[in-house]
């Protein structure tokens, strides 16, 4: 029996074969043609694998050869799993294998050659996380991926570029990630692992208010994620993580259960997701951390109702609870923002119920009280000297955090942590409805268009105060334009109008239409047209509210808009964003041909947000299509 067959039989028996069942080295070498052409690479490397030093190095060229014209993706990927098992083995060949992988990287086609490609620099990279000389050959060649790369390698190289990060820390992959999003196949896994390093930064960050802003900037970027596909459980996860963070740090008065028992039924989902197929090791730490975030968050929901109270009937295992969440990153091994983020309400906590501050007293008193905990009692107590010293408010909340309403209208951060929560919290959904009901007149159509892409921008660090008011009013105007466009009385309109059902209109007449509508509706704010200098290019419309200005660019395509074309356009648009506000507009005139009615106005405005290269901060863009080449009633089929 041939080598070659030899492996094809234990396939069937389900055995690994040693290298005499195979003949030894000469008889594997002899059927080097058939095995190579086979496949049983996976099959061979594991006898090999098993083998003396002697046989594993006789056999180097062969096994290289295998991996340099494997032409099935499976075959390379279980045969690449295959050798990471064997360490020796690797080290016999890792030099020729690092060249054969960068090969076939490098030389990558579309098709099946695509995820083979994709499947060698997941091996290269972890060949990287043990060897130097690996993980900058990655690096290199990850360097030179580009945003019209095939889609599928794409798609599995933001992934591995995305944990690479976590692994590295190079920051010149956050920017390989931004130039991925251009791929439309690879877009929304460039924007989850986009995500996943806003949240990295935000449990590294030095400040309450640095860690609240980059949670904002990493919640958004997961919406866009689940807003794309609602079949993303893993960014919906993150999004409940970072919800029910907030809500504790900020002191709610919302029961956390609820929200714990969605991110439980996420998490069960998800795991389910993940148990279709095998996880690969590499990407375990990942799996892992979700289960960490888990059992941290559940007791999250008992530390909440615990500082509430005067004192604690079992007060031991309360306050090992309680220290556990103030040094959360223990628990959760990333960073110290969690620290950052609830020590101020778990402090307040202790020096507004003398009792509570009496059990720790008590607990340090007691010799034999020694958890693992005890020392960072120790520290919880000097800590409260200090704020006692002083004379911190009960209730100290930096910036405005969970009352920016209340927080615009009093100007007074000292004002503002003297406010009771409860009554904060009410005045706060007094505020929030005057501002809601500003848009009570609006049809249904444009009210809830209004209300999501407001929800929508509810992460976004400057959609706040008098940048949101005025956004809010731009946005309406915008919105309230579409829905009559849509509907033009081209008798009404007249000349202004005529570009709506030409075949030939440019961008220009969407401009001039647009500039005239909002010189009309908006009269104390202005509204300039090619206004030049902004971001060293010219803004198609300018809207200036005096302290505050927006750009809308403008744009005409020939055929249908979705939010792939509109991508195509953000760079440009994000462009303004330079200075100021990081919200912008993108109008679109859309020049298709349909045979029946435009899309619906709910179909024709939509959020993106994108991280332009250079840059770790998000821009938001409100996208809005104007269908054009409009026909009559009687010319629809």
């Amino acid at each position: 029996m041939s080598a070659c067959a030899a492996l094809e039989h234990s396939v069937t028996v389900g055995t690994i074969p040693s290298l005499d069942d195979l003949g030894g080295v000469a008889g594997v070498l002899a059927d080097r043609d058939a095995i190579i052409g086979s496949p049983f690479l996976d099959v061979l490397i594991e006898s090999v694998g098993r083998g003396g030093c002697e046989e594993q190095a006789a056999l180097v060229d062969l096994l290289a050869e295998g991996f340099r014209t494997a032409d099935k993706p499976v075959v390379f990927r279980d045969a690449a799993n295959a050798l990471l098992e064997y360490q020796g083995l690797t080290e016999a060949m890792r030099r020729t294998l690092e060249s054969v992988l960068a090969d076939r990287i490098e030389e990558r086609r579309d098709g099946a050659d695509a995820l083979t490609a994709a499947y060698a620099l997941e091996t290269l990279f972890r060949l990287g996380l043990e060897d130097r000389r690996a993980k900058l050959r990655t690096l290199l060649l990850i360097d030179g991926l580009r945003a019209d790369d095939n889609g599928l390698f794409s798609q599995h190289a933001a992934r591995i570029v995305g944990i690479a990060w976590h692994q590295w820390a190079d920051r010149d992959l956050r920017d390989v990630l931004i130039r991925l999003q251009a791929n439309d196949e690879a877009a929304d896994e460039a924007a989850f692992e986009l995500a996943m390093i806003a949240f990295a930064d935000a449990l590294n960050a030095d400040s309450r208010a640095e860690v609240g802003t980059r949670m904002k900037d990493a919640r958004a970027l997961f919406r866009g994620v689940v807003r794309r596909d609602e079949q993303r459980l893993d960014a919906a996860m993150y999004i409940a993580v970072i919800d029910i963070v907030s809500s504790f740090a900020a002191g709610s008065t919302e029961d956390l259960s609820a929200q714990i028992e969605d991110l439980g039924r996420l998490l069960a989902e998800r795991h389910d997701q993940l148990g279709i197929g095998e996880t690969p090791g590499w990407l375990r730490p990942r799996v892992d951390r979700e289960v960490e975030w888990w059992s941290l968050l559940r007791l999250l929901q008992s530390v909440d109702d615990s500082i509430r109270r005067e004192s604690w009937l079992n007060a031991s295992l309360v306050m090992e609870q309680v220290l556990a969440v103030y040094d959360a990153e223990r628990t959760v091994a990333i960073g110290t923002g969690l620290h950052v983020l609830f020590a101020p309400r778990i402090e307040a906590a202790f020096i507004r119920h003398q009792g509570l501050a009496a059990h720790l007293d008590d607990l340090l008193a007691t010799e034999n009280w020694a958890p693992a905990e005890r020392p960072i009692a120790a520290t919880l107590r000097d800590r409260l000297a200090q704020r006692v010293e002083e004379s911190f408010p009960a209730r100290l909340d930096e910036g405005d955090g969970a009352y920016p309403e209340l927080g615009a209208v009093l100007q007074d951060h000292g004002l503002l942590s003297q406010v009771p929560e409860e009554m904060a919290s009410r005045l706060e959904g007094a505020l929030a409805d005057r501002t809601k009901g500003s848009r009570g007149r609006m049809r249904p159509d444009v009210q809830r268009i209004c209300r999501e892409v407001a929800e929508t921008l509810a992460d976004a660090e400057d959609y706040r105060r008098k940048v949101r008011y005025a956004f809010d009013e731009l946005l309406q105007q915008i919105v309230v334009f579409c829905e009559d466009r849509q509907n033009a009385d081209m008798a009404q309109l007249g000349e202004r109008g005529r570009y709506l059902r030409s075949t030939d209109a440019v961008e220009n007449d969407l401009q001039r239409d647009l500039r005239e509508w909002l010189r009309g509706n908006m009269p104390a704010v202005g509204i300039s047209p090619e206004v030049p200098g902004i971001a060293t290019g010219r803004a198609d419309l300018y809207i200036d509210f005096g302290e505050i200005q927006f750009v809308v660019e403008l744009k005409r395509h020939h055929g249908v808009v979705d939010e792939s074309v509109a991508r195509s356009y953000r760079a440009q648009a994000v462009a303004y964003q330079a200075t100021g506000p990081k919200l912008g507009m993108l109008g679109i005139l859309e020049l298709a041909d349909r045979p029946g009615p435009p899309p619906s106005l709910i179909e024709c405005v939509w959020v993106d947000s994108y991280i332009p290269e250079g840059s770790s901060l998000p821009r938001y863009l409100v996208v809005f299509r104007v269908p054009g080449k409009l026909k009559r009633p009687s010319e629809m089929t």
